[in-house]
């Protein structure tokens, strides 16, 4: 199943990349090797459409619905592919069954919510003006935001995020550490900026950090500079993992500090950078092994979604060099890197992010304590990391 999983993971990268060929071929090993579920199939679906193959865009839809004939996505999607095939007698017969096994627990993803209002209006029929209980409901919605004039408050993303849970335009993201849950702490996906007042000052070290980068990698070429894979199967990040960037110098990076460790000579090629992390204070380089590094993305490479290891800590991105046409999303909110805009976010929620430029993109990252936890918690979250590298190293 290892080998399914990464072979999935490159069929959905080649997908979001739009290579169809590609995709088709890495999702059929996955296929083959035992991938289980629809979603693999509804997958290979788009992956036939993007061919213009419109048959086996069908054949995929009627495998998914064999894998599992409950799933109102495959069904959904199915009904869409028979209109485009210019079968509308049997799309009007899957869009019934599809609206027919909703639940009241189905999860309303943005992707559902579009699919049954596509269903609703085929089934409604040229000319007729109905209006859904969705849609008086999203109606509702606008007006009731609009007469509030949310958006006007930093919470307010918040109370935008519980109104698209209710009307299936956003997906709840929950906080899944890989390795270590803190409970208590808040979902959320990226935090505003005044909560932090370092932020400010760092944005203002923006081009001082650039001009040391561009030294660094005037100096030597990018591979002699210091920069190596991020996610390496000798290392904590990639030990015992498959990830489809695995070694994969794609996305690399140059490290002050790796994985709690300083780098000297690196720190030293860096002075100013290494300055402007300092002067953030007792909240940055929290345990048990924090990074800070310069990211680099290659054109055209993506980093596929995945979940950090602690949510104890929250990651901080300070824009460096920036191409252009390049994206980062956490959670159901999807952003662009913009110059001296620092982001926070929680990394134990789904996250990914691509580079669709034809240059590289470089990112200053580190990390911070929770702001929720207090002074007693950090040092036993400490204290109790400490311990268990102890208890490593006499074992070994």
């Amino acid at each position: 199943m290892t080998q399914a999983r990464d072979f999935a993971a490159q069929g959905m990268q080649a997908l979001q990349q739009q290579d169809g060929p590609a995709a088709e071929t890495a999702l059929q090993r996955a296929i083959d090797l035992g991938w289980p579920g629809p979603d693999i199939w509804v997958a290979l679906s788009f992956a036939k459409s993007l061919q213009g193959d419109m048959a086996g865009r069908v054949a995929s839809l009627e495998k998914a619905i064999q894998v599992d004939p409950s799933s109102v996505r495959a069904r959904l999607h199915y009904g869409q592919a028979l209109v485009g095939s210019g079968r509308p007698k049997d799309a009007d017969a899957a869009f019934r069954r599809g609206l027919a096994d909703i639940t009241p627990h189905l999860v309303r993803t943005q992707e559902i919510h579009q699919l049954i209002t596509a269903a609703e209006t085929f089934l409604a029929g040229p000319g007729e003006q109905t209006v859904s209980p969705a849609g008086e409901l999203a109606d509702a919605l606008n007006k009731f935001a609009k007469d509030h004039d949310l958006g006007a408050a930093p919470d307010d993303d918040l109370f935008r995020q519980s109104l698209g849970f209710l009307t299936g335009k956003a997906t709840f993201y929950p906080s899944q550490p890989t390795r270590y849950f803190y409970p208590g702490l808040p979902n959320r996906q990226f935090y505003p900026l005044d909560g932090f007042g370092w932020t400010d000052a760092l944005a203002a070290e923006t081009d001082t950090i650039r001009g040391e980068l561009e030294t660094l990698l005037s100096e030597k070429a990018a591979a002699e500079a210091g920069f190596t894979p991020y996610v390496e199967s000798a290392g904590r990040e990639g030990a015992g993992v498959s990830h489809p960037l695995l070694d994969n110098p794609d996305w690399s990076a140059f490290y002050l500090i790796k994985q709690g460790q300083r780098i000297e000579e690196n720190i030293a090629r860096c002075p100013r950078t290494w300055a402007a992390i300092e002067a953030i204070g007792d909240a940055v380089n929290p345990a048990p092994a924090p990074s800070v590094l310069f990211s680099r993305l290659e054109p055209g490479a993506a980093i596929p979604p995945h979940h950090g290891q602690i949510n104890t800590r929250l990651i901080c991105h300070l824009p460096i060099i920036l191409p252009g046409n390049c994206g980062f999303r956490v959670g159901n909110e999807t952003r662009e890197w913009k110059d001296g805009q620092v982001f926070v976010f929680d990394d134990t929620i789904e996250h990914e992010a691509w580079n669709n430029s034809d240059k590289a993109r470089y990112v200053l990252i580190f990390e911070i304590w929770h702001p929720d936890l207090s002074e007693r918690q950090r040092n036993l979250i400490t204290e109790f990391f400490r311990l268990g590298q102890s208890q490593v190293a006499s074992s070994g």
